[in-house]
């Protein structure tokens, strides 16, 4: 069971008990939240057993990217990985704000690898990021990327981080292999953090770009022209 569905199923038990509780005190017939129940809990274990949590997935996805507020989050956290690997010499290839956007339900429960993440930023690499044969130099020029996501947020968002997970899972089987892979890991969120507060302005203007549909050409001549004005 995916984080997504288990979320959902807490949603639904709540809001059911609050039910019966408040229909209880207004003279409401049992009947109601019983037959919601069975409902929800019968649509529930469909999601989970035919489409392994997909349609619960794509449904809090749909529901996050009608938030401008949380679309600009996202465009934060993917705008710092963007950066950060341009910065660092890596190739963008593709990216995504809300990976929904433009996708029937029925393409969604069709993609094996849906997962319900809102966005991504894709690079082109010659070596896994996971592999052993790394440098010590490739491999932190990956860790920074992988953590620019986290540092984005903290730099440019109100409260807790929102995203994260998948690059913290990535980050640490990239990592896995080190004698001390915790100070890896803090050591990259602090670098991805220097790199992005030191361009904060380029930051800024990728977001806007990337939140907009701007092209990856389009992205990666906006850092330039951003990091071109930062010098003069």
């Amino acid at each position: 069971m995916n984080v997504t569905a288990t979320d959902l199923l807490a949603i639904a038990i709540f809001t059911i008990t609050m039910m019966s509780l408040v229909g209880t005190m207004a003279g409401l017939s049992p009947v109601v939240p019983a037959a919601i129940a069975i409902s929800l809990l019968s649509a529930w274990g469909i999601d989970i057993g035919f489409w392994q949590g997909k349609f619960g997935a794509y449904t809090q996805a749909w529901l996050r990217a009608r938030s401008p507020k949380y679309r600009e989050r996202v465009s934060y956290h993917e705008a710092g990985h963007f950066l950060a690997a341009h910065v660092l010499g890596f190739r963008v290839v593709n990216y995504a704000i809300a990976g929904i956007v433009g996708r029937s339900l029925g393409e969604i429960l069709a993609d094996d690898a849906f997962t319900g993440i809102e966005g991504g930023v894709e690079i082109e690499s010659a070596e896994a990021p996971n592999s052993a044969n790394l440098s010590a130099n490739l491999l932190d020029r990956y860790s920074t990327v992988y953590m620019a996501g986290i540092a984005a947020e903290q730099l440019m968002c109100e409260g807790a981080t929102e995203g994260g997970i998948d690059d913290m899972k990535r980050l640490r089987e990239a990592i896995a292999h080190l004698p001390n892979p915790m100070t890896q890991e803090r050591w990259a969120l602090l670098n991805a953090r220097n790199l992005l507060s030191d361009r904060r302005s380029v930051l800024i203007a990728l977001a806007e770009k990337m939140l907009n549909g701007a092209t990856v050409e389009d992205c990666c001549q906006t850092i330039e022209q951003q990091l071109s004005i930062a010098k003069n």
